[in-house]
């Protein structure tokens, strides 16, 4: 195989053409990690050690509402992939189902696996640097895909304006997550989301007389709507989106994971389960409807009003992803610096990692190489996922030493609270 070859079978996997098989390495690891989380996934949600309560000790902070909980963990989760999820891409499949199915399992298995391995090894350094990348590299990709998909209705022409108006979409991104995380506005805005997420949905479907619907295939409508026939399963493993969604997954599954680990103190490792899957099941079924039926990319037919709302809720949804990437990062540092005695202002070291995040996506926007670079550098990510399956099995059979798993029992921490896991703010109690 001579270096032309080479070339050419990157640009090939760039443009995500051919079948799925056609890149057997990629296809195999991307969809293996995924399928061994869901099998850790389902090994921790039967196992009596399951219910073992999430309590970090320099994590206090319950947060009492569940639908809080459950908004946090679906906006992270969906996030900038969420919003920038083409409807002209769910139309050149056999339907939505994939995104769906996928999407609920292929990306909560692998965040929660990483989750779970994450409270037992989220002070070590390598956890950390793993975190740094897993942030500069998820964000990376997702963040101009999110600020493409918001100005493709107004189909600008010249590639200058188009560019500068992305740019400047990262950049509001960028203010709108650092002052989220100054101030500790993640729960809020990720309850306000998923009111934004609604409030969309309703009007993109009250105003769907004015749609003009030429380029929509009714066949694929309905979320699931291609399970009922063989055909959908076939292309499991001959189309390559699925797979390159993976790979993107696992581009961000470790900062997630991360949160996960640090916003889930008195959920038990069973609810984390349940609530994070219960959510997105919701969220993206609801979204892709919305795609596949309507389409984002045609919301500018029915008036700037409606465009406008859907281009904030898609802002919306990137800002908490940012935001949540942004409060591991700055967990981390304020911990070393604390456990260090360190003088240093932890929000320079965030300024700098943002600043790394916005050099990087404008390398990508002007090489379009955005699905080649998430690709091939995720397989960074490989060994410790793989790490992470095997502890959450373990931690599912028994076999870890739980005083260092980053959880208690259920008795442990009715003892700390006084209550049953899961229903008060138990700050005080520590403090």
């Amino acid at each position: 195989m001579n270096i032309e070859s080479i070339i050419t079978h990157f640009q090939r996997m760039n443009g995500l053409e051919g079948a799925g098989m056609d890149y057997p390495v990629m296809l195999t690891i991307y969809l293996g990690v995924f399928l061994l989380s869901f099998i850790a996934n389902v090994c921790l949600y039967v196992s009596d050690h399951g219910n073992r309560v999430v309590w970090l000790a320099d994590q206090h902070k319950v947060i009492k509402s569940k639908f809080s909980y459950m908004a946090m963990l679906a906006c992270t989760f969906t996030g900038v992939y969420l919003v920038g999820s083409f409807p002209i891409e769910l139309q050149n499949t056999f339907g939505t189902w994939n995104a769906d199915l996928f999407y609920t399992l292929g990306q909560t298995t692998i965040m929660i696996t990483a989750g779970i391995y994450s409270l037992a090894t989220y002070k070590k350094r390598s956890s950390v640097i793993l975190n740094s990348l897993s942030i500069v590299v998820g964000l990376s990709t997702s963040i101009p895909m999110a600020a493409t998909t918001i100005l493709l209705p107004l189909n600008i022409d010249s590639e200058l304006i188009r560019i500068s108006s992305i740019l400047a979409i990262i950049i509001t991104f960028i203010v709108l997550a650092a002052l989220s995380v100054k101030f500790n506005l993640l729960v809020k805005y990720s309850r306000i989301n998923i009111y934004m997420f609604l409030i969309t949905t309703i009007t993109l479907f009250t105003t769907i007389t004015t749609l003009d619907s030429e380029n929509i295939d009714t066949g694929k409508i309905l979320p699931f709507q291609g399970m009922i026939n063989d055909e959908p399963w076939k292309e499991l493993l001959s189309n390559p989106y699925w797979w390159y969604f993976e790979a993107t997954v696992v581009s961000w599954s470790i900062f997630c994971g991360r949160f996960v680990a640090y916003c889930s103190n008195g959920y038990s490792v069973k609810n984390i389960i349940r609530y994070g899957t219960i959510s997105l099941i919701i969220l993206t079924s609801i979204w892709h409807l919305v795609s596949a039926a309507t389409g984002y990319t045609l919301s500018f037919s029915r008036g700037w009003m409606i465009y406008t709302l859907t281009a904030f809720t898609m802002l919306g949804f990137a800002v908490t992803s940012l935001d949540s990437a942004s409060k591991t990062l700055l967990n981390d540092l304020i911990r070393i610096f604390t456990n260090r005695k360190l003088n240093l202002k932890p929000n320079l070291f965030l300024v700098v990692i943002m600043g790394i995040i916005g050099l990087i996506n404008i390398i990508i926007l002007y090489t379009g190489s955005s699905k080649l670079f998430t690709m091939i550098f995720c397989l960074v990510f490989i060994p410790y996922l793989v790490k992470a399956i095997i502890y959450s099995v373990k931690f599912a059979i028994g076999k870890v030493d739980y005083n260092k798993s980053g959880t208690i029992t259920e008795n442990e921490y009715i003892k700390i609270c006084n209550k049953e896991p899961d229903e008060e703010d138990c700050r005080k109690n520590v403090e």
